[in-house]
């Protein structure tokens, strides 16, 4: 009888211990699942967040250097990124002419392209060039040419009238925004021309930048 209780008592030991071994790693083995290890979990976190950050600051970096004129800019007070002499020396590099003449700059926004673009125009020799570059990344979107036998005659942005001057004379003539504006040889003289749009009503003046001489056209 005392062995058989011994052993009784041996066997319920035995499997009390192996229950609370059970639950020992049945605990652990829950524990696991539901956190990963600290040390691989602060690896895959920290690199998805470098990973994170990196792209938003690429993102950001692009955004902020590409700039982009509205197509209801007025020209008066918004500027695009590319200024008009910018433009004129792209287009010189573009057409590679040394004695061509820098007849026509006009900037205005082009609805089939959507894009503000500024449309320079160089005769060489017997060929006119026609640059149209980007106005606000200033890259040459395309280049055209035909051929002419017109007599033009060079301008020039800052002689004997510039852009600010000119454009002062024709605030006194017309109101509202200004919608696009274009420094050209035509008809035998050197001007300016502006066009301004006061709620639909479109204006255009033009300043004689040597006889400084004013008129509209509407």
């Amino acid at each position: 009888m005392k062995a058989t209780r011994l052993t009784q008592i041996t066997t319920i030991c035995t499997l009390s211990a192996g229950l609370a071994l059970a639950g020992c790693s049945s605990s652990g083995g829950d524990s696991s699942s539901d956190s990963p290890a600290p040390d691989v979990t602060q690896s895959e976190s920290q690199e998805s967040g470098d990973s994170g950050a990196a792209d938003s600051s690429e993102n950001a970096d692009d955004s902020s250097s590409a700039s982009t004129t509205p197509e209801d800019a007025d020209l008066s007070t918004t500027k695009p990124s590319t200024s008009a002499e910018d433009a004129v020396k792209t287009a010189e590099d573009k057409v590679k002419a040394k004695d061509g003449i820098l007849h026509t700059i006009e900037l205005d926004f082009d609805s089939d392209d959507g894009k503000w673009e500024y449309d320079i125009k160089i005769m060489d020799g017997d060929t006119d060039h026609k640059v149209v570059i980007d106005a606000d990344s200033g890259k040459v979107i395309r280049d055209e040419s035909e051929s002419s036998d017109d007599s033009e005659k060079s301008i020039d942005l800052k002689s004997p009238m510039t852009y600010d001057e000119a454009f002062e004379l024709a605030k006194k003539k017309a109101s509202g925004t200004l919608a696009g504006w274009k420094l050209e040889y035509d008809d035998g003289q050197r001007e300016y021309q502006f066009d301004f749009d006061d709620n639909g009503d479109e204006v255009e003046v033009t300043v004689d930048v040597e006889s400084k001489n004013v008129t509209t056209d509407d």
